[in-house]
């Protein structure tokens, strides 16, 4: 007979056909824990093809062992000399708010979560490349940094038994990113699992033209299909700096670090920035932070994402000699890529 480790109570094993074997809980067990029960096919394959995958590759590893100092329990749990992993495999959609609490557990016992995500179908039959990507809050939500290769989303499909990586992931707008889609099979993976490479010359080659691409599209959007008129936020704003919309100075809609703090459109926020600080006579040459600071606290969803976005923008305007929305040097394709190669994939912004 089987035991459950946390209640000890008697627990089934379930073993099948079509059911890969787990253990469950006999029917109105009150465990508060339950573990292995009312997941789906794929959850509990996954899960346990990378616990096989992990045993080859590290001395201990455990599979839904309970936590008494966070009181979780979470699916695999890898233990080296220096530290405890906790590895979770997300195959359902479940409020942001919850990742983030059960990240905060694993964080207050000292460990920090590996969280991996069912491969959305979506995306996982694209070939790979660079492309644009739609990512819902909920895929947001388990992006992780790592410099110099920037945000990325880990995500495996069990059928397949493949890990999709999309990463160097450039906000847009909206959920769109411009990110880079990689396959490997489990068969390669390592542990600690496997980093991608930094963008190559001709990946951000590509980049730049979806970038811009995007861009022009964002601006004909504005003018095309706008029904408010001159009453639109973005068109007003152009009206009062006499600017043309169609021939927006390229200085407007850069992809600078932490843009992603944005829902809006590149060329949206750094126009409304732009604007606030020269109908406010403030001089953007000598611009302190304090009134960045004070800019985004006006804003509807304040941040310190968006901040650091804000200077950010306000530092590469400076050093490229940009005055005024009528004066400044050009902004060529050149430029745009040199940006995307050096100040945003390779360099990340601290303040």
């Amino acid at each position: 007979m089987f035991f459950c480790p946390q209640c000890e109570t008697p627990v089934q094993l379930k073993v099948g056909d079509i059911v890969v074997p787990h253990f469950a809980h006999k029917k109105d067990a009150s465990c508060s824990t339950l573990f292995s029960e009312g997941e789906s096919q794929q959850h509990l394959q996954g899960k346990q093809q990378l616990y096989e995958f992990l045993q080859r590759h590290a001395k201990q590893v455990d599979l839904e062992p309970y936590l008494k100092m966070s009181s979780q329990r979470p699916d695999i749990l890898v233990t080296t000399q220096s530290e405890s992993i906790p590895i979770e495999f997300q195959c359902s959609t479940i409020p942001v708010a919850d990742i983030e609490s059960r990240s905060a557990g694993y964080h207050s016992a000292g460990m920090t979560p590996i969280w991996i995500l069912l491969s959305p179908e979506k995306f996982s039959g694209r070939p790979s490349g660079v492309g644009m990507y739609q990512l819902s809050r909920f895929h947001e939500s388990f992006q992780t940094f790592a410099p110099p290769e920037g945000n990325m989303l880990l995500t495996y499909n069990p059928k397949t038994k493949n890990f999709h990586y999309f990463t160097s992931l450039i906000h847009v707008a909206g959920k769109r990113y411009i990110g880079i889609h990689r396959t490997l099979p489990l068969a390669r993976q390592i542990f600690p699992f496997a980093r991608p490479k930094v963008p190559s010359k001709d990946e951000i080659t590509q980049y730049t033209a979806i970038y811009l691409t995007a861009r022009t599209q964002f601006l004909q959007s504005r003018i095309l299909l706008n029904r408010r008129g001159v009453n639109n936020p973005f068109l007003r704003m152009c009206y009062e700096m006499r600017i043309l919309p169609a021939h927006l100075p390229q200085w407007f809609g850069l992809p600078v670090p932490y843009s992603e703090a944005f829902r809006e459109h590149d060329c949206e926020w750094q126009l409304a920035f732009f604007y606030y600080m020269r109908k406010n006579g403030m001089n953007l040459r000598e611009l302190p932070r304090n009134l960045i600071r004070e800019y985004v606290s006006r804003l509807a969803e304040p941040s310190k994402g968006k901040e650091k976005a804000c200077i950010a923008y306000h530092e590469y305007l400076r050093s490229t000699g940009v005055s005024s929305s009528q004066k400044g040097t050009g902004m060529d394709e050149e430029k745009i890529h040199h940006l995307l190669s050096e100040r945003f994939l390779a360099k990340r912004y601290e303040n």
